[in-house]
């Protein structure tokens, strides 16, 4: 499992840190705080894949008995959880200050294409990490799992935001900030809770 993980978790931190290029990049040039907090989202998401990268190489040096990989493996979502909640935190509190202090959206339809395109590398990234994990099971697949079709929802979203500024008052934008960072927070605390549970039993 150990080579194979450090090649998907490096392919997870190569596809992020593009997506987060992308995604900043908009949310700068638009001032969407939608697209923004995915940004910070997937910017979280290459701190969670290094974790995985150190975590799958301690696997492969160390050699240690199964019961310990599974303790190491617990360790590493545990801490990915923890970067992705705080990362929902970071959104909710940001998204609070856009829609008490609203600012003007410039909407683009090539962006919202742009944004919407991040949308599907996320699901070819879920395909990548499931094929791993059918290969070798692992909690540290399943978290980057749920993380990648989670944020294929929140980017959908960050696009329907994006969207709807044009139809209706741009407050709406810091809703939109706001909702994406409590289901981001929601989703990141339950698996925590999980691997702490896991941690604490074992």
């Amino acid at each position: 499992m150990g080579k194979r993980g450090i090649k998907i978790a490096a392919f997870g931190i190569v596809c992020n840190f593009l997506l987060f290029l992308v995604k900043l990049f908009v949310g700068i040039s638009s001032n969407s705080l939608a697209v923004y907090c995915d940004s910070i989202n997937n910017l979280g998401d290459i701190f969670a894949s290094l974790i995985a990268l150190f975590g799958f190489i301690f696997i492969l040096k160390s050699k240690t008995n199964p019961q310990k990989n599974s303790r190491v493996q617990a360790l590493c979502s545990f801490v990915i959880g923890s970067i992705v909640a705080v990362t929902g935190a970071y959104c909710v509190y940001t998204g609070l200050e856009r829609f008490i202090y609203p600012v003007l959206v410039s909407y683009s339809f090539k962006y919202a294409m742009l944004i919407l395109l991040t949308a599907f590398v996320k699901l070819v990234m879920a395909m990548v990490y499931i094929m791993g994990n059918r290969k070798s099971p692992s909690p540290v697949y399943k978290a980057l799992i749920l993380d990648s079709f989670l944020d294929f929802g929140i980017t959908i979203m960050a696009v329907l935001g994006f969207f709807l500024i044009q139809k209706l008052n741009y407050a709406v934008d810091g809703v939109f900030g706001i909702v994406i960072g409590l289901i981001i927070l929601f989703n990141s605390a339950k698996s925590v809770f999980e691997q702490a549970k896991y941690l604490i039993n074992n």
